[in-house]
């Protein structure tokens, strides 16, 4: 990947982590019948908006500026913490866990659109065909995973709800070690770099 490349990459990836983090919150608010926080949506959205004005900009010029590069720099330093504290979340009820379920899905939903995106800007067409594969298999979760958020309202879950919770729970489980590495190493993707090899030095 070239430095650019890297990144367009970061910001896929603070795009599709705060929608993680949205679609949780949200999720959580549902299932207890009332309106999310007003300052955690606006803390939430303000940032999804920045971060989807530099892709947008990214994406037409088939690079990222420095100036857009220092705009989501503090987005990229605070990401980490809020993912940590997102993988504490007590899982001990179904409504907790249909929304914990709920914002994997979404989130790697994100990923994959942004994959196509960045496939798009950069010439990548082999990335564009690999995650479009995947698009009929993200609308299928989606729509399982809201329909288990809605029923978390009553707590009359069917068995297939039930049976889709487990498996999105331990979906976001077992990517928690790839999604933290990934977060940690935003700044040095930001740097046009790949955190992996930073990892392994």
């Amino acid at each position: 990947m070239t430095p650019d490349e890297h990144r367009f990459n970061a910001l896929i990836l603070m795009f599709a982590n705060l929608q993680r983090l949205m679609v949780f919150h949200n999720s959580l608010a549902m299932r207890d019948g009332r309106e999310m926080d007003p300052a955690l949506r606006e803390a939430l959205t303000s940032r999804l908006d920045l971060v989807g004005q530099v892709i947008a900009r990214s994406a037409e010029a088939k690079a990222v500026s420095e100036a857009d590069v220092a705009s989501v720099m503090p987005i990229a330093e605070s990401l980490p913490q809020e993912l940590r504290d997102f993988y504490e979340t007590s899982l001990e009820d179904l409504g907790t866990q249909a929304a914990f379920g709920a914002a994997e899905v979404y989130a790697s939903m994100w990923i994959d659109e942004g994959t196509i995106q960045m496939g798009k800007a950069f010439d990548r067409p082999q990335w564009v065909d690999r995650s479009m594969q995947n698009k009929p298999m993200f609308f299928a979760l989606q729509n399982k995973a809201n329909a288990a958020v809605v029923a978390s309202r009553t707590g009359e879950y069917s068995d297939d709800m039930r049976g889709d919770i487990a498996e999105y729970v331990q979906a976001a489980v077992n990517n928690r070690t790839q999604a933290l590495a990934q977060v940690d190493g935003l700044p040095i993707m930001l740097d046009g770099r790949d955190a992996r090899d930073t990892a392994r030095a």
